[in-house]
């Protein structure tokens, strides 16, 4: 199922003793691993692989990411970037009829929502689009690319699937970035999906490997004792231990006990298998 294009291409490739699982991708183009060997301890300025390309090495996996515009801290645990405004979680007016077998789906602008990412051109691409309310709701597609949102005017977002239900003019949609984009360090009280750790300091707007699977180090920010669980939320960028869990998410466990706070240890991250 497509429209042309190479977008379900999920080449995989064992190269050092690694293997990628690409995600949808836009073409032939989008597929840079050609000359590229996986490196999760390397970063670039210029994007090497698809956003959420998938790189296992025995029980470890990584997903690829964006750092947003501030430093990342080696071994600190990310999250996914908050949504810039509630109102592009839900409740998105569709501005024109979309039927079965439509690829296109025209949304309304609104002042808020007519700022970064989505006042960019493929701002948000190769994030999601779910239809929340009315006709069609239920649906969830992945975004290939749209038009920029400006003021109240109406734009055009291509999909990679075809809708299954038809949508009329009362259907309500929300958009979500792609995870594994513009990512940040992890929140006292996560706003946001944790994506791993970085194995290196990652500078702002670089692109990088998250670890989100098996043994990694993470940052302590208080005594965590084996046996237990590992969650983040408590306090920025760093680890505490299950038992502090409110409303806080549970990571993986520990390898080995974290002793004192600004000190690592290892954990088996189970944000990614």
């Amino acid at each position: 199922m497509g429209d042309g294009n190479l977008e379900y291409r999920a080449g995989v490739r064992n190269i050092s003793g690694y293997t990628v699982l690409y995600p949808n991708v836009r073409d032939e183009d989008s597929i840079l691993m050609e000359a590229t060997t996986p490196n999760p301890y390397a970063e670039s300025a210029t994007q090497l692989f698809p956003l959420g390309t998938k790189m296992i090495q025995g029980e470890r996996v990584w997903r690829y990411c964006k750092n947003a515009a501030t430093a990342l801290n080696i071994a600190a645990p990310l999250q996914s970037a908050a949504t810039v405004h509630a109102e592009m979680d839900d409740d998105i007016v569709v501005g024109a009829t979309a039927a079965i077998g439509d690829y296109i789906v025209s949304l309304t602008s609104t002042t808020n929502l007519a700022a970064a990412p989505l006042s960019t051109t493929d701002g948000i691409a190769e994030g999601y689009l779910i239809v929340n309310d009315a006709a069609g709701e239920g649906q969830m597609y992945k975004i290939k690319s749209h038009a920029l949102f400006s003021g109240t005017a109406k734009s055009l977002f291509t999909l990679y699937d075809p809708l299954t239900i038809a949508l009329t003019t009362s259907s309500q949609v929300g958009l979500i970035q792609n995870p594994y984009a513009n990512v940040v360090a992890s929140k006292a009280v996560m706003t946001g999906m944790f994506v791993g750790v970085p194995l290196i300091a990652v500078t702002l707007s670089y692109y990088f490997w998250s670890q989100t699977g098996g043994p990694a180090p993470v940052l302590a920010n208080a005594a965590v004792a084996l046996g237990t669980s590992v969650v983040v939320g408590t306090t920025a960028a760093t680890a505490d231990p299950g038992a502090a869990a409110t409303t806080e998410v549970i990571i993986g466990y520990p390898l080995t006990p974290g002793i004192t706070p600004t000190e690592y240890f290892m954990v088996f991250l189970t944000g990614d298998r």
